[in-house]
């Protein structure tokens, strides 16, 4: 019906739909205010249309518009099933009817999977929305036919009236987000039924299928499509419910480990209405376990249980894995002299008693022409490693710091328990933050990162600051090494941070200053943690050259304490000549050559004496104590002395020796490592970047193309397990760095113990709370007659998260 609040002597209409007018007419009501305007439904109209009514009333246009919506779609499908309720394992019955001919996916899931994300199935509302969304017009205020999806030219003096604007009364969204459809990956107890049918010639069609054995409401969900008609689809899931009078519902782990004391729990369900005694039993199939407390041959475990009508009852057995891979669980209870009974059986995965071991084999590349290098990789896989448990990746990272960046919260698995263990959170990122700025990254996300976890680690820090300035590895007084290696570090950070306290930071070197001895050399007053810094023997060269590094670092320093500065030199100049161990000379070369000693021009020549050359000349490293930490102290020095070419080299040893996550194995290898690459990699800025990388490997090939732009970008690619070796082709200009990073596992029993554990559980009073006292004595050997900082882990049971 038509209305206007004065005589219409006609009025023009319009329907619309998916863009297009479908109908359109002119009428005239013979000055009449209300007129029935009656329309044929179109299948052209489907799902929706818009009818827009318009006509001239003192000389103003007035129009209106109804949204007009259709239950179906041109292809009508529908779906049906014989029962709402059947037992598990049963078959059942589904009808469909729609366009002959019609193709037709059927799915089935678990209705608990709803509680993820309902947006894992395909709805009619999610139909509506996706048409909405191609075909809805944003709303213009200012002409309101065009936000119908029609436009409008009348004479100058006729204006529009838009105060029966339905649109502007029902707030028309227009920009409603569509629903990402994702398939929801599960096993076959959740989801199923996963089938493609066609409609017969007769429009129907009939198909038999069997549930799974579980107990639980199902969702019945399908859709249609055809090439003339489009797609159909039907208005809900229907739902459906396996059930039967007793049953058992397990909650099995994905896996236990073999040799674990495990609990496999169950629980049993009575909808009979009276309570009844059940027979539950377990078996041992193949002698693949052991029932804890029971005679190891026992082949079977039964436990009588009392069942309540409508109360789920548990019931657990406690059990050994004996043998790896898959261990089939079965269980049967009954009822009523077996009148009920209910059985399942389930896989659950033995797994080893292993260690995973990590490894990676990298290889870095520079070059300042266009040049073709090939590297071959073998990886070192030991023959006894466990089935399965073998990963390989291949990285590949156009700067040297993208895996330091990527993993800058997680870089070394440490304890943060005391002052120096403390700064893996708070020195890396100084280091990250300080090439970035050097090779005018304009990476805002990596920055801010970095940026935020500076603040974390120096507020954490804050907590091993003595009363007298100084830093300590605990609370009980101050470290030489300690303090020296927070104040540069700070001194450092003072930069990105302004947290930072210059006055904390100036009383720290104060206190350093003040433990300088008569002769110029610095000796450990606190807790010893790095045994080699101290020197013991050779005379504190390590831990006099550290602390001088320090003082060198700061502006600032260096010129309060310049005197302290001189007399350490002094010390240093008279000993060079007796230093035979190069982890000392690295040390104090860069020491020298931060100073613009006279000396420091020999004392690197002495010291490249000393380096170890390998692999025909394409590394160079020392053999000495904490070798990492002095092949890195040796290419600082590389770099201060601008033999760029000479510490590649260097670089190509240091790289072979990180970690994933691009760190080293001890703390103060990343932090010196880190320091000595990132100089280098400065120096070899990433924007001249223009090189392809080939991998082979079997007969596979894979390229990448990398330019200036991808300066972080980490490329990708996984490698089957039974890759044994890999051959690598660059060409072009430029560097980075190639990885390729794998891990298996091997049994723990293969191990030689190095710990003895003692472990004690105590009291709580609680059945919700595990307390345990875990003693660790470090078993010595000749060459180690203590450990350095352990880390105890305490892992809960299989299954228990």
């Amino acid at each position: 019906m038509v209305t206007c609040n004065e005589r219409m002597t006609f009025f023009v209409y319009y329907v619309v739909s998916k863009g297009n007018i479908i109908d359109s007419g002119f009428m005239r009501p013979s000055k009449t205010t209300k007129y029935p305007l009656k329309l044929n439904a179109t299948e052209k109209m489907i799902p929706k249309a818009k009818i827009v009514v318009a006509t001239v009333a003192s000389r103003t246009v007035v129009y209106d518009f109804v949204d007009i919506e259709f239950k179906d779609l041109r292809n009508n499908f529908d779906l049906s099933i014989d029962e709402q309720e059947i037992k598990p394992g049963r078959q059942i019955e589904l009808s469909m009817s729609g366009r002959p001919g019609a193709y037709v996916g059927l799915a089935a899931y678990d209705k608990g999977l709803i509680s993820y994300s309902k947006h894992h199935d395909l709805f009619w509302e999610d139909i509506l929305q996706v048409f909405d969304g191609f075909h809805a017009i944003g709303e213009n205020e200012f002409d309101k036919i065009h936000s119908m999806g029609l436009f409008a030219r009348t004479l100058d003096d006729i204006m529009f009236d838009g105060a029966n604007d339905k649109s502007a009364r029902d707030g028309v969204q227009v920009n409603n987000p569509i629903s990402k459809l994702v398939a929801y990956r599960t096993n076959f107890l959740e989801s199923w039924l996963w089938q493609n049918v066609t409609i017969g010639r007769s429009g129907k069609r009939q198909l038999i299928e069997v549930v799974p054995d579980t107990t639980t409401s199902w969702y019945l969900t399908g859709f249609s499509i055809d090439p003339v008609y489009g797609l159909g689809i039907i208005k809900k899931p229907i739902q459906f419910t396996t059930v039967q009078p007793f049953y058992i519902v397990d909650n099995l782990p994905y896996s236990i480990k073999r040799g674990e004391a495990v609990v496999l729990q169950f629980t049993l369900f009575n909808n009979l209405g009276a309570e009844y005694i059940a027979d539950v039993t377990m078996y041992n199939v193949a002698n693949q376990t052991e029932f804890i407390g029971r005679p190891v041959e026992d082949l079977s475990y039964t436990k009588a249980v009392s069942v309540p009508p409508k109360v789920g009852v548990p019931v657990s057995f406690l059990i050994k894995a004996r043998k790896l891979g898959e261990l089939a669980v079965r269980v049967k209870a009954s009822i009523m002299l077996g009148h009920e009974t209910d059985a399942l059986e389930k896989v659950i995965r033995v797994m080893p008693e292993s260690l995973v071991q990590p490894k990676m084999d990298s290889k870095f590349f520079c070059f300042d022409t266009y040049a073709n290098q090939t590297f071959f990789i073998n990886l070192d896989i030991n023959k006894k490693a466990d089935n399965g448990s073998k990963k390989i990746e291949f990285k590949l990272n156009p700067n040297l710091l993208t895996s330091v960046i990527e993993n800058l919260d997680n870089l070394l698995a440490v304890p943060t328990g005391c002052g120096e263990q403390n700064m893996v959170r708070f020195v890396p990122n100084v280091v990250v933050l300080d090439y970035l700025n050097a090779i005018g990254s304009k990476e805002q996300t990596l920055i801010d990162k970095a940026t935020n976890l500076l603040r974390q680690g120096y507020q954490n820090q804050m907590r091993y600051r003595q009363t007298d300035g100084s830093f300590g590895v605990w609370h009980n007084g101050g470290s030489v090494f300690l303090t020296a290696f927070v104040a540069k570090s700070m001194q450092t950070a003072a930069k990105y941070i302004s947290e930072v306290d210059a006055a904390m930071v100036e009383k720290a070197y104060d206190w350093l200053a003040s433990k300088q001895q008569s002769s110029g050399q610095f000796v450990e007053v606190g807790s010893v943690i790095h045994k080699d810094m101290q020197g013991g023997l050779r005379k504190s060269i390590a831990l006099t050259s550290f602390v001088l590094t320090a003082l060198l670092e700061s502006e600032s320093a260096k010129v309060k304490h310049a005197v302290v500065i001189q007399n350490g030199m002094n010390y240093l100049n008279n000993q060079i000549d007796t230093i035979y161990n190069a982890y000392d000379l690295s040390i104090a070369t860069y020491a020298m050559w931060l100073n613009g000693h006279s000396m420091k021009d020999a004392a690197l020549k002495r010291l490249i004496d000393m380096s170890t050359v390998t692999n025909d000349g394409k590394e160079r490293y020392w053999d000495t104590t904490n070798k990492i930490e002095a092949t890195a102290y040796s290419l600082l020095s590389f770099v201060m002395a601008e033999k760029y070419l000479d510490g590649i080299p260097v670089m190509h040893w240091l790289v072979n020796q990180r970690y994933v996550t691009g760190s080293f194995p001890r703390t103060q290898d990343t932090f010196v490592g880190l320091k000595a690459m990132t100089k280098l990699a400065e120096k070899i800025s990433p924007s001249r970047n223009d090189y392809t990388i080939q991998l082979k490997y079997k007969k596979n090939t894979r390229y990448f193309y990398i330019n200036s732009q991808d300066i972080n970008v980490t490329n990708y690619d996984d490698i089957p397990q039974d890759v044994k070796a890999l051959e690598i082709n660059v060409g072009g200009i430029g560097f980075g760095l190639l990885q390729v990073v794998y891990q298996y596992s091997l049994d723990l029993r293969n191990f030689e113990n190095r710990f003895q554990l003692d472990l004690e559980k105590q009291n709580t009073g609680s059945d919700y709370e595990l307390k345990l006292r875990v003693c660790a004595n470090f078993i010595p050997l000749l060459t180690d007659s203590r450990s350095n900082m352990a880390l105890i882990e305490v892992n809960f049971p299989s299954g228990y998260v």
